[in-house]
């Protein structure tokens, strides 16, 4: 089974959570929880987690960490095949794009300038309007973007999902830690080829900024060593 969690406000939700509902209410083999007044992204998951275990939850189930302004376009059943590439042996977590390192000022996008990146999304507001991001092929990665994060049940409670002392935000800089928690722990991510389109422009505020400077300095110089050789990392498990 592949359960959807969600943190969203109960104001001002955007167009795409409609959708995204009723994506996953038309598949059997999909569930989704919502979270309407989380404190941090870190208790909303919990909550909603919390809930799905009462189902109860097995180790191989997918668990997908997912913004409220994501709708997927992929058919359903590619994208549980995607999904599904969690459940490799040593795989932490899938998503829709990622860089094969951290860059120095923090944005894993901005590896695309030496060729390693990897992943594609569509922005906008609307199919008619959307414009295409591409980052590179599907394959391994360091970190992934929060839009889309999935991951066993099993695998997610290694990992954890605490929010870190080093971070003073309970929303910002959550997927790079989370991601790259996995990554040291051993665990290969992957960007796999779901079709989405995001409705956020990609502007930063400026809790990203301050979470960014607290997870570069915890980690500091760290990050030198956790570059992928991109050229053998292409593909999936």
């Amino acid at each position: 089974m592949i359960y959807f969690s969600i943190c969203t406000r109960k104001d001002n939700q955007p167009k795409s959570l409609e959708k995204l509902v009723n994506y996953c209410k038309g598949n059997e083999a999909l569930r989704i929880q919502i979270n309407y007044s989380a404190s941090s992204i870190y208790e909303g998951h919990k909550e909603n987690i919390e809930f799905f275990e009462k189902m109860p939850l097995e180790d191989g189930d997918i668990i997908v960490l997912c913004h409220d302004d994501l709708e997927i376009i992929s058919r359903e059943e590619e994208l549980i095949k995607n999904l599904r590439v969690a459940r490799k042996p040593n795989v932490g977590f899938v998503g829709l794009a990622g860089g094969c390192y951290i860059p120095r000022d923090g944005a894993w996008w901005n590896a695309r300038n030496t060729g390693d990146a990897r992943g594609f999304v569509f922005q906008g507001k609307d199919h008619e309007t959307m414009t295409p991001n591409y980052f590179g092929k599907s394959g391994q990665v360091v970190v992934l973007d929060g839009c889309l994060l999935a991951i066993t049940y099993g695998n997610l409670k290694k990992v954890g999902l605490e929010q870190p002392d080093y971070l003073d935000s309970g929303w910002d800089f959550y997927d790079i830690h989370l991601t790259y928690e996995a990554h040291l722990r051993g665990y290969s991510n992957y960007v796999v080829p779901i079709v989405a389109m995001h409705e956020s422009p990609g502007m930063m505020r400026q809790g990203w900024f301050t979470a960014r400077d607290q997870f570069l300095k915890h980690h500091g110089q760290h990050l030198n060593y956790a570059k992928l050789p991109t050229d053998k990392t292409h593909g999936l498990p």
